[in-house]
């Protein structure tokens, strides 16, 4: 036999790019539907004391020359950092101990050395780096001051301030400086080192800051988050880096956000938003989209697309926003009644996220028909038509996953991209926290009406790299999704080894009675034909009990699905 078709797709996807929604109030202040989204599309929070992950990659992804003159660590002179000027070795001394977090220290403590060529001013940086058995001399009491420090120097001060010693060789030696280097991610791989070439602040900022996200060797945890730790580095400072103006552009684009709702509430023709002294044309795309979905997802209020304009006032900059809405202000409503009845119909107290998903899953298959018109209507495209006259394309599948599961206090969000090379739309959806890829589109095969309808759960909580076999997406616009836990034939333990468990598996379902069956299939050297076989061997086996079936077998997802069966 061959394989039923049963997946769907619409072109034109763009339509519905921006068409997501939950029931206003679901984000409120703890906003869950964070999870949902990469750190880089994400505001950065105020620091309380205690990394997370959004806030060490949202750290590291600042310029290292402007991280460390925030933190007073790379100074100059009228604003000029002289990052094309060489540092000698007194500079990249004090560089390391203001790295540390320690100057203060060292210029109360002012610890000795025994070197005789160091200036006043750079005395107490390097008596604490030697005290701290951070830096050497070059001998005869010289500490080589104004020497212009190496690439290969520094690299070992900071080795050393990450818990490596060179002391008797024990973790590194002046031969493997370079090798070590790149063990511990200090240099990366395939980039350029040399001992001779001029070693330049920016490359020292460069270094420096790449430390500090390199775990401690001791410590097992980045050099940052143990230098804070060990109150070297202030929350204080971490807070002036993590506010920063220019440290992460989305910020700006979110603190518009709370008017924008409310412009999408009220169906306000132009939106004014107050945007500051600070406006790049080429944050539009990146993050205007971003902002536009978020604001959504917390009005309720669809759009079919929009247009941004900025205006010029003085030195403060406004953006109109222009929504093209869906639905009309009234249907708007009726759409949010419809979802919060439906929630309240069919989730039961005490249900998991895993059983929310399905439940809503399985309700949206068996209440809507994929439009397979060659020209659907505008209603197929959107949730509010769907509900309407009971006919969906993907965005509208989505859409309703989006509304639905939000509802329920499960988070979830619409990606765009293609499906077997056409335009769609899927989900992507936290289950206690862990995130997977659905698509109910997908899941819905265009065949058979309800009750008679099988759904499937061939896109039912899956990880990137198995939707990838046929689906394409920008990933860098959505968090990773790896966890196979809450897939439904793992979670259901229907998944089978090799042909003996099919038969296996056949025969006891045939001997239950059973209408259908399905199971996922890791042996992918088995054939439609074998498939065919087996059921026809199981069938023996138990007495002949049936008469007739179909079968379909989606190859890319290894998933069997016997269904229409008939007995004697």
């Amino acid at each position: 036999m061959k394989r039923r078709v049963y997946k769907a797709m619409v072109a034109g996807v763009t339509a519905i790019l921006l068409l997501l929604q939950c029931i206003p109030g679901v984000l409120a202040q703890e906003r869950p539907l964070d999870i949902l989204y990469p750190s880089h599309l994400l505001p950065t929070a105020s620091f309380n004391g205690r990394f997370t992950d959004m806030d060490l990659s949202s750290l590291q992804r600042i310029p290292s020359a402007q991280a460390l003159n925030i933190l007073n660590v790379l100074r100059g002179t009228g604003g000029d950092l002289m990052l094309e000027r060489t540092a000698n070795r007194m500079e990249g001394a004090a560089m390391l101990v203001r790295l540390l977090g320690a100057e203060q220290e060292a210029l109360t403590v002012q610890s000795s050395h025994p070197f005789t060529d160091v200036s006043p001013w750079a005395s107490p940086y390097i008596g604490y780096l030697y005290e701290n058995g951070l830096t050497n001399g070059i001998g005869n009491n010289l500490y080589g001051s104004n020497l212009p420090i190496n690439e290969k120097a520094y690299l070992t001060f900071l080795l050393r301030a990450l818990g490596y010693s060179d002391k008797n060789g024990l973790d590194f030696t002046w031969d493997t400086v370079e090798q070590t280097a790149r063990q511990t991610g200090l240099l990366l791989p395939g980039e350029s080192f040399s001992e001779e070439a001029a070693f330049l602040r920016q490359r020292l900022s460069e270094l420096s800051w790449r430390a500090m996200f390199l775990n401690h060797k001791t410590r097992r945890e980045p050099l940052l988050v143990f230098l804070h730790e060990q109150g070297m580095i202030s929350g204080e400072s971490l807070e002036v880096l993590l506010q920063a103006e220019n440290l992460n552009p989305i910020n700006r684009w979110y603190s518009i956000l709370p008017q924008l709702v409310d412009g999408l509430k009220n169906h306000d023709e132009k939106i004014e938003l107050p945007f500051g002294k600070t406006f790049a044309e080429s944050e539009l795309s990146k993050y205007g989209t971003i902002l536009m979905e978020r604001a959504n997802h917390e009005s309720g209020v669809f759009v079919a697309g929009y247009s941004i304009e900025s205006w010029l006032e003085g030195d403060e900059h406004t953006l109109v926003i222009s929504p093209r809405y869906t639905n009309s202000k009234q249907d708007a409503a009726v759409l949010q009644a419809w979802v919060r009845q439906l929630v309240d119909d069919i989730i039961q107290p005490g249900m998991s996220d895993y059983e929310k998903v399905k439940t809503i899953h399985d309700f949206i298959i068996i209440a809507l028909q994929y439009d397979t018109s060659p020209s659907p209507p505008d209603s197929s495209f959107h949730a509010f038509g769907a509900l309407n006259t009971g006919k969906a394309v993907c965005g509208a599948y989505a859409e309703l996953m989006v509304l639905l599961l939000n509802r329920a206090g499960v988070p979830c969000r619409m990606v765009t991209g293609t499906g077997d090379g056409l335009s769609h739309a899927w989900n992507i959806v936290a289950i206690d926290g862990v995130l997977y890829h659905v698509d109910t589109t997908w899941d819905d095969p265009i065949t058979g009406d309800a009750p008679n309808k099988v759904i499937r759960y061939d896109y039912f909580n899956l990880t990137d790299e198995e939707m990838a076999k046929e689906h394409i997406w920008v990933q860098e616009d959505y968090p990773a999704c790896t966890e196979t836990r809450e897939n439904y034939f793992v979670k259901e333990n229907l998944i089978l080894q090799d042909a003996d468990a099919l038969k296996k598996a056949l025969k006891e379902a045939l001997l239950w009675g059973r209408s259908s069956c399905m199971f996922r299939m890791n042996d992918s050297s088995v054939t439609e034909e074998d498939i065919n076989d087996l059921v026809l061997q199981a069938n023996a086996e138990v007495g002949h009990v049936l008469d007739a079936y179909m079968f379909s077998y989606n190859e890319a997802m290894g998933v069997i699905v016997i269904e229409s069966f008939e007995y004697h």
